[in-house]
């Protein structure tokens, strides 16, 4: 697989994107072993129950230099995330993932990428109101 072919494991609720797992009450992801497609109807339910990156994890294309998050040619999320938390105690057993393989995350920053994943939740509601254009 090319660099420019992995998918973003925090992308947003759109139409063709992969729902990856789902918020559970303590704040961590919750992954689904079989992933599926996001639709209009699943939009459309997701949004009735609120904002839908508050209460599920979403996969999609990594667009790489197309968002904002890309800085210095990798993914500044997990980068950030990584580098504030490296005293973290965090489980060493990977969470069953359906998109390891092509992850943007595990091909930047490997297993260690994987232990923080769980606790990492896309909320974009705030700048959606604001109009400002969310990652891919």
């Amino acid at each position: 697989m090319k660099p420019a072919d992995k998918s973003c494991p925090s992308s947003t609720c759109d139409e063709g994107a992969t729902l990856l797992g789902v918020v559970n009450g303590d704040g961590t992801i919750g992954y689904i072993s079989t992933p599926l497609t996001i639709d209009q109807d699943f939009i459309r339910e997701a949004q009735e129950q609120g904002d839908p990156e508050s209460n599920f994890r979403f996969s999609n294309k990594c667009v790489t230099t197309g968002c904002r998050q890309w800085s210095n040619g990798q993914c500044g999320v997990i980068d950030k995330i990584i580098h504030n938390n490296e005293d973290l105690n965090l489980p060493s057993r990977l969470p069953d993932c359906s998109i390891r393989s092509s992850c943007r995350w595990y091909y930047q920053e490997g297993a260690k990428a994987c232990s923080f994943c769980p606790y990492i939740i896309t909320n974009m509601l705030e700048k959606k109101q604001a109009g400002v254009q969310p990652e891919q």
